[in-house]
């Protein structure tokens, strides 16, 4: 089928020399107005836009460019639904028939994304030795980038199998990622595609940064921990509280025993515990008030209801000066924030 009009001129005879918008263009034109409109409907407006247009240029078609068009929309259909059953290898041969290598990279890469399937996917199922010495010898930069990819227990497994000086640096780089172009992520795929295999496009998927290490520190051991943050801490203080405040919030306490709240009680100001013990959940502000004597609790109870309605800043930040106490009593040993399923315990 040729896709003719009154000018001879233009005739396309190189599919090769169309852009995308142009070849859906030429498929559209081809399935005819009922079946276009309701493709259509799965577009965005300004990819609709940018085809009608194409559509409004089109002159002369080829029989052979338009075969080869349907074929190549075909072939991607069908790759698309393997690799959402899990053929990604057969996809990418099937992709690979199309002919030029870059474009069936490219819309091999789209596919995938739109599977939901990422290239720290398929890393999850790497080995954690494999994936270590592979970090160790690589830029910080990138190492960070990878990290911020992976699973927070992978991630934190992987780290105790750096060097302490190479976690510390890889940490503040994650601490001081902020959102980062696809440009540079591209650059940075190459250079992990060369060493470990094919991988796909990540978009911008980095989040921030100082949330990701404290998640990952949350996982590792506590002596990696500690090194890590001693050394951003020499680097950067602020951005090592920032880092140290996102690892423990106030509502983690439900986690802890008796003992440990007991201990938190002794340290803290009354002050503090009356103002950010309110509002909280009930069963949280039960977990310090039967940590009380009785008529420790009746005062506490008394002094909150007398307080009334509060700004929601005060409460935060009496909240933050019990949570700094609490991160003391760590430091000093005397208590540990980690849920207690995470430690081997022994009566």
């Amino acid at each position: 089928m040729a896709i003719k009009t009154k000018k001879k001129s233009d005739l396309v005879d190189d599919v090769s020399k169309l852009t995308g918008a142009q070849k859906a263009a030429v498929f559209i034109i081809t399935v005819g107005s009922k079946t276009a409109s309701e493709m259509m409907k799965s577009l965005k407006s300004n990819e609709v836009e940018e085809i009608m247009l194409e559509v409004a240029k089109i002159q002369n078609v080829k029989t052979d460019v338009v075969d080869d068009i349907l074929r190549q929309f075909y072939q991607m259909m069908e790759a698309k639904q393997y690799i959402l059953e899990g053929g990604y290898d057969y996809a990418t041969e099937l992709l690979g028939e199309l002919g030029g290598n870059a474009n069936s990279e490219k819309m091999l890469r789209k596919l995938k994304a739109q599977s939901g399937t990422t290239v720290f996917d398929e890393f999850q199922d790497t080995k954690i030795t494999q994936i270590a010495n592979f970090i160790q010898n690589e830029h910080p930069q990138v190492a960070a980038l990878i990290f911020s990819q992976l699973q927070m227990d992978k991630a934190a497994e992987i780290l105790t199998h750096l060097e302490p000086e190479m976690q510390g640096e890889i940490m503040f780089r994650l601490a001081s990622m902020d959102k980062i172009s696809s440009e540079v992520i591209e650059e940075i795929e190459e250079v992990i595609k060369e060493h470990m295999g094919g991988m796909d496009s990540m978009g911008d998927r980095v989040k921030s940064g100082t949330a990701t290490v404290a998640h990952i520190l949350n996982e590792a051991e506590i002596s990696v921990e500690r090194a890590v943050l001693d050394s951003i801490t020499a680097r950067d203080n602020k951005m090592a509280d920032e880092i140290k405040e996102q690892m423990f919030l106030f509502e983690d306490i439900i986690h802890f025993d008796d003992r440990t709240v007991q201990l938190i009680i002794n340290e803290m100001e009354k002050a503090d515990l009356v103002m950010g013990l309110k509002g909280v959940e009930e069963q949280l502000a039960e977990k310090f008030l039967r940590n009380m004597s009785n008529r420790a609790a009746d005062m506490l109870k008394e002094d909150m209801e007398a307080l009334g309605p509060v700004p929601l800043k005060d409460v935060k930040e009496a909240q933050s000066s019990i949570i700094k106490k609490i991160k003391a009593l760590e430091e000093s040993g005397q208590i540990s924030t980690r849920k207690m399923e995470e430690e081997e315990i022994v009566e």
